[in-house]
C-alpha cells in the first residue's frame, strides 16, 4: 500500500523519473496526465488521438522537444536527456512512373490549388478506343499532294492523310525544320541573327507519330505536312521575308514553297473540320481538332565534346538540355507566373477555342495534369535507357513554371550570373494556324480571322532525338498515347 501511495504521488505531481524514454502507445487511461500523453497540441497543449498527431511539427512536450515515432505516437523524454532517435519514416508505395530528380522545390504550386491531381485519369489505355479488331489495321497514311520545284523532281513540300477524310483523325502534324534538301538551284538564306540549322529528327519523329496512332488504335490517319527543304534554304516557321531571307536565285520557288507548306496545313484543318465538326464555347467557336508543330533544340553549347557551360544544362546522357518544352503562345514570365493563367484575359496565348468550353480552364489545359505535358510526363517510363530528366515536358503538373527552371542553377548554367536559359513559348505556325481564315497574301504578317483551331508547339531536346531508333520509336508511342487521351478527352469519343 505505501508502494502504490507512493508511485500515485509521482504520477499526480507529473515526474517522470521512474518512465524515462518510454514510449506511450496507448493514453486512454491517461489523457488527465498532459506530460505522458502521446501527443500535446501546440495551440492548446491539450490530448490529441493519433489521427491528428501525424506531423511531427505538432507533436510537442512543455520543454519544446518534437519526438514522434513512426505510428505518430509521442516519444516522451526530459529534456536534460539524450534524445530518442527518430525512426526512419515508412516508405512510400512502389509507383509504375519513376519521379524524375531533383523536382523543383517551392510552395504549392497554381496547378496544384486549380487542378489537383486527383482529376481524372491523365493517360488512355494503349488499346482503347481501338475501332477495329484486328491484327494488322488497315488504315494507311498516303501522299495526298505535293509542291515539286519546277523542272525537277524534288517534291520539296509534302501533305500526307488518309485515302479517305472519312477516315480522318482530328490532328494535324508539321514538321517545318526537318528536312534535308539542299538543292543548288536555291540560294542559301543569310542575314544578321537567322538560325539555319535543321531540327534533327523531328520529321522522322512526325512521322514514327502518324504511324503510331494508326498502328495502337486503328481509328482515324492524322494529316501531317512535311517540309522537305533544309532550314538553310527555307525557314517555314517564320514570316515569309525571313523565310527567305537574302535569297536571290531560286526566289519565287522558295516563296512558293513557303504558301504551300502553309496552305497545306490550312487544307488539312479544313478536312478535319468537315469530318468532325465545331463546338462553341463561351462566345468562341472552333474546330474539334488539334494542330501540332514539332520542333527540337539544343539550348545550349553541347555541340561539341565538352560539357555544356552556356544556356541549359546537359542532360546525362548526352549534350542538350534534357526538358520537352510545350509551347502555347505564352510567354515563361510573366503569363506562365500568372496564377492562374486564365486571368489573363482575352486571346492571349493559343487553345482560346478549348478554353472557352464547359468544364475546361487554360491553367489545367496548359498544367494540369491532364495537360499534354503532365500526360507524356506520366508515361516517359514506357521510353527505354534514357535519364530522369530526359523527355520531361515544362509548363506540366509537375513543372508548372519554366521560368522557374530556367532561373534555377540546378537546371542553367547561365542562371548562376543572374541570367536566365530560353523558353519556346510558340511561333510563326501556332500563331497563324490558330485561326482558320489565313490571308498568306498579306505581308508582312497575314491576316487572321474565322472559327479557332487548337495549336501548340513542342521541342524535343536531343536526349530524345538523338538516342536512336528504339528510343526515338518509344518516344513517338508515347506521344501517340499522350494525344489521343487529350484529344478524346477534350473532343470527344471518334465519331465512327
Amino acid at each position: 500500500v505505501t508502494c502504490l501511495y507512493a508511485l500515485l504521488s509521482v504520477l499526480a505531481s507529473g515526474s517522470a523519473a521512474n518512465i524515462r524514454g518510454a514510449a506511450i502507445d496507448d493514453h486512454s487511461e491517461l489523457r488527465h496526465l498532459n506530460s505522458l500523453c502521446n501527443c500535446i497540441s501546440t495551440i492548446d497543449s491539450s490530448c490529441h488521438p493519433n489521427s491528428e498527431c501525424e506531423n511531427s511539427n505538432r507533436c510537442t512536450k512543455p520543454n519544446g522537444q518534437h519526438n514522434c515515432n513512426a505510428s505518430g505516437n509521442y516519444i516522451w523524454q526530459e529534456a536534460q536527456s539524450t534524445p530518442l532517435p527518430t525512426p526512419a519514416p515508412t516508405p512510400p508505395p512502389t509507383v509504375t512512373t519513376p519521379s524524375p530528380t531533383p523536382f523543383p522545390t517551392g510552395p504549392q504550386t497554381c496547378p496544384d490549388q486549380y487542378c489537383p491531381a486527383s482529376s481524372p485519369s491523365r493517360k488512355l489505355e494503349a488499346t482503347s478506343p481501338r475501332r477495329r479488331d484486328v491484327v494488322q489495321c488497315d488504315l494507311t497514311m498516303i501522299t495526298l499532294a505535293t509542291y515539286t520545284a519546277p523542272g525537277t523532281s524534288d517534291v520539296l513540300i509534302e501533305l500526307k492523310g488518309p485515302a479517305s477524310s472519312a477516315d480522318a483523325l482530328d490532328l494535324v502534324i508539321a514538321a517545318p525544320h526537318g528536312g534535308g534538301l539542299k538543292p543548288t538551284y536555291i540560294d542559301s538564306r543569310s542575314g544578321s541573327g537567322i538560325v539555319t540549322s535543321k531540327d534533327s529528327y523531328t520529321l522522322e519523329v512526325s512521322e514514327l507519330l502518324a504511324q503510331s496512332l494508326i498502328d495502337t488504335y486503328c481509328v482515324g490517319v492524322p494529316y501531317l505536312i512535311i517540309n522537305h527543304l533544309h532550314r538553310s534554304k527555307l525557314d517555314a516557321n517564320r514570316e515569309l521575308e525571313e523565310a527567305t531571307i537574302g535569297i536571290v536565285n531560286g526566289i519565287a520557288t522558295a516563296e512558293e514553297a513557303w504558301n504551300k507548306f502553309h496552305t497545306y496545313i490550312n487544307d488539312a484543318q479544313v478536312f478535319v473540320r468537315g469530318k468532325f465538326g465545331t463546338s462553341t464555347g463561351s462566345g468562341v467557336t472552333g474546330v474539334n481538332g488539334l494542330f501540332f508543330d514539332m520542333h527540337g533544340y539544343i539550348g545550349n553549347n553541347g555541340k561539341s565534346d565538352a560539357s555544356a557551360t552556356t544556356g541549359w544544362k546537359d542532360d546525362v546522357n548526352i549534350h542538350g538540355a534534357p526538358f520537352t518544352q510545350w509551347g502555347y503562345r505564352l510567354s515563361d514570365d510573366p503569363s506562365l507566373t500568372s496564377c492562374p493563367i486564365d486571368n489573363l484575359g482575352g486571346t492571349i496565348g493559343s487553345f482560346t477555342h478549348a478554353r472557352s468550353l464547359p468544364n475546361q480552364s487554360y491553367e489545367c489545359l496548359v498544367r494540369g495534369p491532364n495537360s499534354m505535358g503532365s500526360r507524356v510526363n506520366a508515361l516517359l517510363s514506357n521510353v527505354a535507357s534514357i535519364s530522369d530528366l530526359c523527355g520531361q515536358g515544362t509548363p506540366s503538373f509537375e513543372y508548372p513554371s519554366p521560368n522557374a527552371l530556367a532561373t534555377d542553377t540546378t537546371y542553367c548554367n547561365d542562371a548562376a550570373d543572374g541570367g536566365e536559359c530560353h523558353y519556346y513559348s510558340g511561333g510563326f505556325d501556332v500563331k497563324i494556324h490558330e485561326r482558320m481564315d489565313v490571308d498568306l497574301s498579306v505581308l508582312p504578317q497575314p491576316t487572321l480571322s474565322g472559327e479557332h483551331f487548337n495549336a501548340l508547339q513542342a521541342e524535343l531536346p536531343r536526349c530524345i532525338r538523338f538516342g536512336g531508333d528504339t528510343i526515338r520509336s518509344d518516344f513517338a508511342g508515347v506521344l501517340a498515347q499522350a494525344t489521343m487521351g487529350f484529344l478524346r478527352d477534350l473532343n470527344g469519343p471518334m465519331p465512327y
